[in-house]
């Protein structure tokens, strides 16, 4: 097989005999990383003999009028060009609008969205890998980023190349071993032309004005080495995360065998027609939770876990700060009263050995009581960082 470098290097990440039998999602979004991923995934599965198993799915966010429309339709001939399928979804802008209340944040917002459409557009198509492009500047960008957002070590992990959604797909992040010089450097070679956002030049963006403007200084004042360091850092930051990670585990099978128990004896009481201590009926958006486990470990362990309930019932996890979060564990250590949250959050106990996190109605209207709480050993395996989607 005849392949370019950078193709090479792609085959480094995830070799061909992972995905050459499987159904293959590309994200492209027309800009020049996703569209060399395309290029590179094309090239490859043509000679493999394989192109079928390829499709291609761009998200239109409607933000850019024109612009937007001249994107999928770049992405929509490329795609024909290489004879794959392809699929555009646009995201609701009421939707949008809801989300980027609740999150505090447009592109938090869009990101999920944009990820909750490719997922789901995956899935509808039989994938069982979704790739998306980033690369190697993206997760330096990331990093930076998360620097002076404040965030954990959790964060400090960067981009992770692989990501499980479920049993049925999993995210793939190939590129992140090339950089945007490569990514230049392989279109180049093949003439290919791809579209530029004309929104990665506004100063209203964060990530855009870390790209723009502090890259650009840190190259100057150390060049080549604030790379490798801050690579260094991610590289401990993920050590640091797996030892964290096991104890994680430990608590939440800690947790499920107290609900077994709670559970045998609530049925245990009503078998005798008595009435059971516990409550077994919370709302669809709460989680009942054994109150001892949590207080018997360390309190980074039981911030974690918290952050998984989060991510599991699709809570607003960004307006959670550290502070939120250490006040988050402390009550549910210590606490007797219910105490509210971002996002309409409430913490309460109701009993001594319970907590409840539960989400109202912002209209203060309570949930209809009806659904059984959530057991945390069939929480899906969650994810530890929520970049962009290329």
């Amino acid at each position: 097989m005849s392949l370019e470098n950078f193709e090479k290097k792609l085959l480094d990440s995830f070799p061909l005999d992972q995905w050459v039998k499987r159904r293959v999602c590309l994200a492209v979004s027309g800009g020049a990383d996703s569209v060399a991923s395309l290029c590179a995934f094309a090239r490859i599965a043509r000679q493999a003999g394989a192109s079928e198993n390829l499709f291609v799915v761009t998200v239109d966010h409607r933000s850019r009028g024109e612009e937007s429309d001249e994107d999928v339709l770049f992405v929509k001939d490329l795609s024909a060009r290489y004879r794959l399928e392809f699929f555009a979804r646009q995201i609701d802008p009421v939707e949008l609008l809801k989300e980027s209340r609740r999150q505090g944040s447009w592109e938090s917002a869009a990101r999920i969205l944009r990820y909750r459409l490719l997922i789901e557009t995956a899935k509808q198509n039989g994938a069982r890998f979704l790739v998306t492009a980033h690369h190697n500047d993206d997760q330096l960008e990331t990093l930076l980023f998360r620097i002076f957002r404040g965030s954990g070590l959790d964060g400090l992990r960067g981009i992770a190349p692989r990501r499980v959604i479920d049993d049925s797909i999993v995210i793939i992040r190939p590129l992140l071993g090339v950089s945007r010089e490569d990514i230049c450097n392989y279109l180049t070679s093949l003439n290919q032309f791809f579209r530029s956002d004309s929104s990665n030049a506004s100063p209203l963006f964060a990530r855009n004005r870390i790209r723009n403007e502090l890259i650009p200084i840190l190259e100057k004042i150390f060049p080549g080495k604030w790379r490798k360091s801050l690579l260094r850092l991610a590289q401990i930051a993920n050590d640091t995360e797996f030892f964290i990670d096991k104890l994680v585990d430990d608590l939440e099978q800690t947790i499920k065998v107290e609900q077994d128990k709670q559970e045998a004896y609530c049925e245990a009481l009503n078998k005798l027609q008595a009435v059971p201590i516990l409550n077994n009926k919370v709302s669809i958006d709460a989680v009942e939770i054994p109150r001892s486990p949590i207080q018997n470990v360390a309190e980074e362990v039981a911030i974690r876990f918290f952050r998984k309930v989060w991510k599991e019932k699709k809570w607003a996890l960004g307006k959670m700060g550290s502070e939120e979060w250490r006040r988050l564990t402390r009550t549910a250590r210590t606490g007797t009263t219910t105490r509210q949250f971002p996002d309409s959050v409430f913490i309460s106990f109701p009993n001594e050995s319970t907590i409840r996190l539960e989400r109202k109605p912002k209209s203060g209207r309570e949930f209809q009581r009806k659904s059984p709480p959530v057991a945390f050993n069939t929480l899906p395996d969650v994810v530890r960082e929520s970049s962009d989607i290329k």
